[in-house]
Protein backbone atom coordinates (compact mmCIF):
# COMPACT_ATOMS: atom_id res chain seq x y z
CA UNK A 1 0.00 0.00 0.00
CA UNK A 2 1.39 3.40 -0.99
CA UNK A 3 1.62 6.06 1.71
CA UNK A 4 -0.60 9.05 0.86
CA UNK A 5 0.40 12.68 1.29
CA UNK A 6 -1.61 14.37 4.05
CA UNK A 7 -2.64 18.02 3.54
CA UNK A 8 -1.37 20.43 6.23
CA UNK A 9 -4.84 21.17 7.70
CA UNK A 10 -5.23 17.44 8.38
CA UNK A 11 -1.95 17.04 10.25
CA UNK A 12 -2.13 13.65 11.96
CA UNK A 13 0.23 12.07 14.48
CA UNK A 14 3.20 10.20 13.02
CA UNK A 15 1.86 6.80 14.05
CA UNK A 16 -1.32 7.17 11.95
CA UNK A 17 -1.16 6.47 8.22
CA UNK A 18 -3.80 7.66 5.73
CA UNK A 19 -5.18 4.92 3.49
CA UNK A 20 -8.16 6.61 1.80
CA UNK A 21 -9.79 10.03 1.16
CA UNK A 22 -13.46 10.44 0.31
CA UNK A 23 -16.00 13.31 0.14
CA UNK A 24 -19.63 12.41 0.80
CA UNK A 25 -22.31 15.13 1.28
CA UNK A 26 -19.86 17.90 2.30
CA UNK A 27 -18.11 15.59 4.76
CA UNK A 28 -14.44 14.86 4.20
CA UNK A 29 -13.90 11.23 5.25
CA UNK A 30 -10.31 10.18 5.92
CA UNK A 31 -9.59 6.50 6.62
CA UNK A 32 -6.44 5.89 8.65
CA UNK A 33 -4.78 3.04 10.52
CA UNK A 34 -2.14 2.84 13.20
CA UNK A 35 1.44 2.01 12.23
CA UNK A 36 2.57 1.12 15.75
CA UNK A 37 4.14 -2.30 15.68
CA UNK A 38 3.25 -3.29 19.25
CA UNK A 39 0.55 -1.31 21.10
CA UNK A 40 1.02 -1.15 24.87
CA UNK A 41 -1.48 -2.28 27.50
CA UNK A 42 -2.99 0.81 29.22
CA UNK A 43 -2.75 -0.82 32.68
CA UNK A 44 0.64 -2.53 32.81
CA UNK A 45 2.37 -0.87 29.82
CA UNK A 46 3.55 -4.17 28.31
CA UNK A 47 3.74 -4.25 24.49
CA UNK A 48 1.21 -6.65 22.97
CA UNK A 49 2.49 -9.55 20.90
CA UNK A 50 -0.88 -11.02 19.89
CA UNK A 51 -3.83 -9.32 18.19
CA UNK A 52 -7.48 -10.11 18.92
CA UNK A 53 -9.44 -8.21 16.27
CA UNK A 54 -9.99 -4.82 14.63
CA UNK A 55 -12.85 -2.32 14.64
CA UNK A 56 -13.59 0.98 12.93
CA UNK A 57 -13.71 4.05 15.17
CA UNK A 58 -15.27 7.27 13.83
CA UNK A 59 -13.76 10.49 15.18
CA UNK A 60 -14.70 14.07 14.26
CA UNK A 61 -11.85 16.50 13.65
CA UNK A 62 -11.57 20.23 12.96
CA UNK A 63 -13.17 21.31 9.65
CA UNK A 64 -10.95 21.75 6.61
CA UNK A 65 -11.76 23.82 3.54
CA UNK A 66 -15.31 24.49 4.76
CA UNK A 67 -16.07 20.77 5.03
CA UNK A 68 -16.52 18.69 8.15
CA UNK A 69 -13.79 16.09 8.70
CA UNK A 70 -14.55 12.57 9.87
CA UNK A 71 -11.63 10.26 10.65
CA UNK A 72 -12.28 6.55 10.34
CA UNK A 73 -9.56 4.91 12.39
CA UNK A 74 -8.97 1.18 12.14
CA UNK A 75 -8.14 0.29 15.75
CA UNK A 76 -6.67 -3.04 16.80
CA UNK A 77 -7.68 -5.00 19.88
CA UNK A 78 -4.85 -6.91 21.51
CA UNK A 79 -4.27 -9.52 24.20
CA UNK A 80 -2.28 -8.61 27.32
CA UNK A 81 -0.09 -11.63 28.06
CA UNK A 82 0.90 -10.52 31.58
CA UNK A 83 -0.83 -12.90 33.98
CA UNK A 84 -1.03 -10.35 36.82
CA UNK A 85 -2.64 -7.65 34.66
CA UNK A 86 -6.38 -7.14 35.23
CA UNK A 87 -7.01 -6.35 31.57
CA UNK A 88 -6.86 -9.35 29.24
CA UNK A 89 -8.00 -7.63 26.03
CA UNK A 90 -7.47 -3.95 25.24
CA UNK A 91 -7.84 -1.55 22.32
CA UNK A 92 -4.80 0.44 21.25
CA UNK A 93 -4.84 4.03 22.50
CA UNK A 94 -4.58 7.11 20.31
CA UNK A 95 -3.71 9.53 23.13
CA UNK A 96 -2.94 12.45 23.17
CA UNK A 97 -4.54 12.86 19.72
CA UNK A 98 -7.87 11.36 20.91
CA UNK A 99 -8.83 10.51 24.48
CA UNK A 100 -10.16 7.00 25.20
CA UNK A 101 -13.87 6.67 24.34
CA UNK A 102 -13.95 10.22 22.88
CA UNK A 103 -15.71 10.91 19.58
CA UNK A 104 -13.76 14.10 18.82
CA UNK A 105 -10.06 14.90 18.58
CA UNK A 106 -8.35 16.77 21.39
CA UNK A 107 -7.89 19.83 19.14
CA UNK A 108 -11.62 20.01 18.30
CA UNK A 109 -12.44 19.57 21.99
CA UNK A 110 -10.19 22.53 22.87
CA UNK A 111 -11.63 24.74 20.10
CA UNK A 112 -15.22 24.14 21.24
CA UNK A 113 -14.10 24.78 24.83
CA UNK A 114 -12.50 28.10 23.84
CA UNK A 115 -15.62 29.12 21.88
CA UNK A 116 -17.72 28.27 24.93
CA UNK A 117 -15.53 30.31 27.27
CA UNK A 118 -15.70 33.30 24.95
CA UNK A 119 -19.40 33.20 24.13
CA UNK A 120 -21.43 30.75 26.21
CA UNK A 121 -23.93 28.05 25.26
CA UNK A 122 -26.40 29.09 22.55
CA UNK A 123 -24.21 31.80 21.01
CA UNK A 124 -21.23 29.43 21.05
CA UNK A 125 -23.18 26.77 19.16
CA UNK A 126 -24.18 29.33 16.51
CA UNK A 127 -20.59 30.56 16.15
CA UNK A 128 -19.31 26.98 15.90
CA UNK A 129 -21.87 26.28 13.16
CA UNK A 130 -20.56 29.27 11.19
CA UNK A 131 -17.02 27.92 11.58
CA UNK A 132 -18.10 24.53 10.22
CA UNK A 133 -18.21 22.72 13.57
CA UNK A 134 -21.43 20.81 14.15
CA UNK A 135 -22.25 20.98 17.87
CA UNK A 136 -25.09 21.80 20.24
CA UNK A 137 -25.34 24.43 22.96
CA UNK A 138 -25.29 21.70 25.61
CA UNK A 139 -22.04 20.28 24.24
CA UNK A 140 -20.49 23.74 24.43
CA UNK A 141 -21.55 23.99 28.08
CA UNK A 142 -20.22 20.47 28.83
CA UNK A 143 -16.83 21.45 27.40
CA UNK A 144 -16.75 24.45 29.76
CA UNK A 145 -17.72 22.26 32.72
CA UNK A 146 -14.90 19.84 31.82
CA UNK A 147 -12.32 22.47 32.76
CA UNK A 148 -10.47 21.75 36.02
CA UNK A 149 -11.75 23.72 38.98
CA UNK A 150 -9.63 25.63 41.43
CA UNK A 151 -9.38 23.95 44.83
CA UNK A 152 -11.76 25.35 47.44
CA UNK A 153 -9.95 27.14 50.24
CA UNK A 154 -10.71 26.58 53.90
CA UNK A 155 -13.75 28.65 54.92
CA UNK A 156 -13.01 30.93 57.91
CA UNK A 157 -16.13 33.08 58.14
CA UNK A 158 -19.68 32.70 56.90
CA UNK A 159 -22.00 35.69 56.67
CA UNK A 160 -25.75 35.33 56.33
CA UNK A 161 -27.92 38.17 55.07
CA UNK A 162 -30.91 37.89 57.40
CA UNK A 163 -32.77 40.64 55.53
CA UNK A 164 -33.04 38.37 52.50
CA UNK A 165 -35.15 35.86 54.43
CA UNK A 166 -38.14 38.22 54.47
CA UNK A 167 -37.60 39.93 51.16
CA UNK A 168 -40.77 39.98 49.04
CA UNK A 169 -43.06 39.15 51.98
CA UNK A 170 -45.43 41.55 53.71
Amino acid sequence: MKKMEVPAPLALPEDLEVTEFEIIDDVFIVTVHSTRKYPCCPLCGTPAQRFHSRYLRRITDLPSGGKRVCLQVLVRKCFCDVSTCARKIFAERLTPFVEPLARVTASLFQVVQAIGLATGGMLGARLAERLGIKTSWMTVLRRIMALPREPVQLLRELGIDDCAWKRGRK
